[in-house]
Order: structure tokens, then C-alpha cells, then sequence
């Protein structure tokens, strides 16, 4: 009997699969390793992009910041740096650098513009430190708005409707750039314009063609108070009158008596003196020898005005500023500027007019009336900007012809804390002031 022997199963062979295996997973880890490299390298290169973007934007924003500061304070003081109105201003910095507004006038440095201070230019590449050991560098340029609109005259160099254009580009160290505008134009404001909460109680009237009143805080309208305006908050509005909350915020201009001081043809002391601009002593005062009607009071640091009438002019007063008595008249009103480093109380009945043309009263500080001051006098041809730094209070029976700007400062004096109209106040505005004072009516990233 012949056996059939069993079949033979042979295994192949696996030596070497595991090699295979290891470098299959080693390639694995080593792709996966890449992509992670690859993915930190680039969030490494976005963050980097992102940083430099940031400084760029930064260096930029600066770069705008510092010549719109010299370019509105330039314009806005026209008269002091020997122009004949801000658009001549305007005028004299858009000058070409070669001196008589050749083609390089089109984007030349602001650094290189006339009647500019040479310590406060803005040459190309000024370096500014955004950071500690992180450097970036921002130049800045001046340039008519459109020198092809219609209502342009077509000359890049001479300005023809008081807008102008800043551009600063910012610089960062990898020579990432970003580029900013911004349009500077005459600021635009109603009747009454405060920076914050403000009230208005009693028979409050504010009239005339921009009869119009705004908060950027809450405005409150109450009682018998009359607005021919427009009333309007940037918080909430309460009121008699049709008037709208949640409006967007006037951008006010910070008010600083010492911008206006070059109007002055006297300055009062802190210590009891009156002078001229070069300093010159014309008066110092005693019992005996008021300046120009004006009686200082040591205790107080205050300049009083009382019944005597004081000598026409604009005064620049180093202290605070009171008003007890009435000078002048509804028929021959007194031809004064008021710019008080302190505050303002008005307390008597004076009769004033604006000394220097468009502007009747800078307060540094507070500005209370509580008398019937009159400067109602001739409204077509007399007309003042009253300017304050802290808050206001009007009461009693004045007549304001004009505009108030209350830009609400943090209140340093405790003369007036909370902004309030009550009594029979009466502001009349019918435009056309603050030629001088000039703001950013808009601005954009140049992508």
C-alpha cells in the first residue's frame, strides 16, 4: 500500500517588512514634522507681518497726529504768522519747496513747507519709538484736496475752498508700509456745541440760521426752552423740542488760552501787572492806579472789571476773570476780548462787543454768567465765539450773539461743575464763525 505524503506549506519570506514598516512611519513622522515646521514657520511669518503692520500703522497714525497738530495750529493762528486770512495760511504751506510753487509742491515734505518753525518739521524719515528696541519711521506731506473739482481752481499750490489733505505713510523695520489721509477743513458747529451733558431749563432760546444745539454726552431740554435748530446727543435725548439721541460725536478742538494769545494787545499778570506782547510793564496796579479800569486782587488771583468801563482791546489774563459790574451800554457797548488762563464769572450786566474779530471770550477754566451780559448789539456786524475749556452755567438775562464751544474738560476749578442753561438765556448764531479753527472732517487708509 503506497502512502501519499502530506502536502508541503512553505511560508514566504517576511524578513526585512519590519525595515519597511519603521520607514514608511519615519517617512510619516517626517512629513508630519514638515507640515508642522512649515505651519510655525508661517504663523511665524503672519505674526511678523502682523507685527509690522501694526508698527507701520502705528508709525503712520503718529506721522498724521503730528501734522495735523501743526498744520491746524499754523492755519488757525493766520494772523499771528503775518497772513492776511487762514486761507492765505492754507496758501503759504502749500508752496513748492523750491519756494514759488514749482512741481514738487505736488507731494513735497511738509518739512520743506514755508513759514513752518524749522524746530517742529516733519522731514521725511523722522524716527519715532513706538516700543522699547523696536524702531519704525513716518514722514508726513501737505497737499491741496483736488485741484480738478469744481469748486478747485485747478492750481495745487493755491487753495480755493480752505481743504487741504495730510498724508503720512509709516514705516516699519522690515519696510512694511502703511499709508494715511486725512482732510482738514474749517469745523462746522451750531449755536451751542458742549462735549458732554448739558441741560437746558427756563425760557432758554437758541435761534438764528444754525440755531442748533449738541451734546456728545446726554442732552436734557426741559421747560419752556426753544431750540429753531437742530437738537442733538451723541447719548440720549430728553426734551420739548424734536431732537434725536445716538448721534455720532462733533470732533471739538481742546481749548487752550494760550493759542490766543497772540491777539492780545494787554496781558494782566499773575502778580498784579498789566504788559504789552514784548513784556514792556505799561501799568502795575495799586488802590490807586487800576489798569486800564481794571483792579487785581491778590487773595483771589483775579482780574475784576467793576462799573468803570475798561480800555477797548483784547486782554490776555494770566488768572481768573470777574465781571461784577456794568460797563458799557446798549448804545456804546465796550469794544473787549476776554482769553482767561483761570475762569470767567460774570456776574453784573456789561455790555460788550468782540475786540478781535469772531472771538469774545477763551476761558482756560469755567465759565459762569449769571447777569445780563448784552453783546447783542448790531448782530448783522458783531458776532464772537466763545470758547471754554471746563463747563458753563448761564443763568439771569443774557444775550449772546454767537457761538459757544464748551469742549468739557475733567473740571480742575470747582467755579461750575455741571453744564447747565437756565433763566432767560438767548443765543442768536447765524453762521460764519470760526474761520480759524480748522479740524479733521474725515480720513482713510490708503490701501
Amino acid at each position: 500500500m503506497t502512502t501519499t505524503p502530506s502536502p508541503v506549506i512553505t511560508r514566504s519570506d517576511e524578513r526585512g517588512s519590519a525595515l519597511v514598516m519603521v520607514l514608511l512611519l519615519l517617512m510619516m513622522m517626517s512629513a508630519l514634522g514638515a507640515a508642522l515646521a512649515i505651519g510655525g514657520q508661517t504663523e511665524t511669518f503672519i505674526s511678523r507681518n502682523q507685527r509690522s503692520g501694526a508698527q507701520a500703522h502705528a508709525a503712520a497714525e503718529a506721522g498724521l497726529n503730528h501734522a495735523v497738530e501743526l498744520v491746524t495750529t499754523y492755519v488757525f493762528q493766520w494772523n499771528a504768522n503775518g497772513h492776511a486770512s487762514p486761507q492765505a495760511a492754507l496758501n503759504a504751506l502749500l508752496v513748492g519747496p523750491d519756494g514759488n510753487g514749482g512741481a514738487a509742491a505736488d507731494n513735497g515734505s511738509l518739512g520743506t513747507r514755508a513759514g513752518i518753525d524749522a524746530a517742529e518739521d516733519i522731514p521725511a524719515g523722522t524716527r519715532l519709538t513706538i516700543a522699547a528696541g523696536i524702531n519704525a519711521q513716518y514722514e508726513a506731506l501737505i497737499r491741496d484736496d483736488d485741484a480738478t473739482a469744481p469748486d478747485e481752481n485747478g492750481v495745487l499750490t493755491t487753495d480755493a475752498n480752505e481743504r487741504v489733505i495730510i498724508w503720512a505713510r509709516g514705516y516699519a523695520q522690515d519696510n512694511s508700509e502703511v499709508t494715511l489721509e486725512a482732510l482738514i477743513s474749517p469745523a462746522d458747529y451750531g449755536a451751542l456745541v458742549v462735549g458732554g451733558d448739558v441741560e437746558l431749563t427756563g425760557s432758554v432760546n437758541v435761534f438764528g440760521t444754525s440755531g442748533d444745539v449738541h451734546a456728545n454726552g446726554d442732552l436734557a431740554i426741559d421747560g419752556s426752552a426753544n431750540i429753531s435748530g437742530t437738537a442733538s446727543a451723541t447719548g440720549t435725548y430728553t426734551g420739548s423740542e424734536p431732537g434725536a439721541g445716538g448721534m455720532p460725536p462733533v470732533d471739538l478742538p481742546e481749548v487752550d488760552p494760550s493759542d490766543y494769545r497772540h491777539y492780545a494787545d494787554f496781558i494782566l499778570t499773575s502778580d498784579g501787572r498789566m504788559t504789552n506782547q514784548a513784556g514792556v510793564t505799561l501799568c502795575t496796579w495799586s488802590n490807586k492806579t487800576p489798569c486800564n479800569n481794571w483792579e487785581w486782587n491778590n487773595g483771589s488771583n483775579t482780574w475784576e472789571i467793576s462799573s468803570a468801563a475798561p480800555v477797548s482791546g483784547t486782554y490776555y489774563v494770566e488768572a481768573a476773570v470777574t465781571v461784577t459790574g456794568s460797563p458799557g451800554s446798549a448804545k456804546t457797548p465796550v469794544s473787549v476780548t476776554l482769553i482767561a488762563e483761570g475762569s470767567i464769572d460774570i456776574s453784573g450786566s456789561p455790555d460788550f462787543v468782540a475786540d478781535t474779530p469772531e472771538l469774545l471770550m477763551v476761558t482756560g477754566g469755567d465759565l459762569e454768567i449769571s447777569g445780563g451780559l448784552d453783546t447783542e448789539n448790531d448782530p448783522l456786524n458783531i458776532g464772537g465765539q466763545i470758547l471754554v475749556h471746563e463747563q458753563i452755567k448761564f443763568s439771569g438775562n443774557p444775550y449772546l450773539f454767537g457761538q459757544v464751544i464748551v469742549e468739557n474738560a475733567p473740571s480742575v476749578d470747582d467755579l461750575v461743575t455741571v453744564n447747565e442753561l437756565s433763566g432767560n438765556v438767548d443765543i442768536e448764531y447765524n453762521g460764519g464763525l470760526g474761520s480759524g479753527t480748522y479740524a479733521v472732517s474725515g480720513w482713510r487708509e490708503v490701501r
